[in-house]
């Protein structure tokens, strides 16, 4: 199998509602997002002979999302995540938010980018969020890509 990866980063801040502990105040990361691409076979013909996929094609996905999520504030858009936005918002700075269906932990952000790459056109097999240099949260819908 033929493994594609690439990968971006990016900085953002985000809050947890309804979390208890530490990281209940609203605080940022460093991301680092990988995307894999895999298939069995390459491409036989064309401009993409002997490839899996474009890098650029993949690099050009991976750009839209860091532009999505670079210096944004991730809230959920619940009732919670919608009065912090409201305060914020009427606050002396305003804040560039990005409000998500979801509660915006690595395991959804994850399970996000792989279907925003997917929707894009790329035959994403994993996408993996690193929180922190040392944890990380990977998703996939079919096979995990092997190494």
């Amino acid at each position: 199998m033929f493994i594609l990866k690439s990968e971006i980063q990016f900085d953002t801040a985000h809050f947890l509602s309804g979390y208890t502990g530490k990281c209940a105040n609203l605080h940022g990361h460093r991301y680092r997002v990988i995307a894999k691409v895999a298939s069995n076979t390459l491409h036989t013909d064309g401009q993409l002979r002997g490839m899996v996929e474009d890098f650029g094609t993949i690099k050009q996905a991976l750009k839209k999302i860091e532009k999505l999520f670079d210096h944004k504030l991730l809230i959920e858009n619940n009732d919670e995540g919608r009065e912090v936005a409201r305060q914020l918002k009427e606050g002396p700075t305003d804040f560039d938010l990005y409000m998500v269906p979801y509660r915006p932990t690595a395991e959804e952000m994850s399970r996000h980018i792989y279907q925003l790459i997917k929707e894009m056109g790329v035959q994403v097999c994993e996408v993996e969020v690193f929180e922190t240099p040392a944890n990380s949260c990977s998703y996939s819908e079919g096979p995990v890509c092997s190494e």
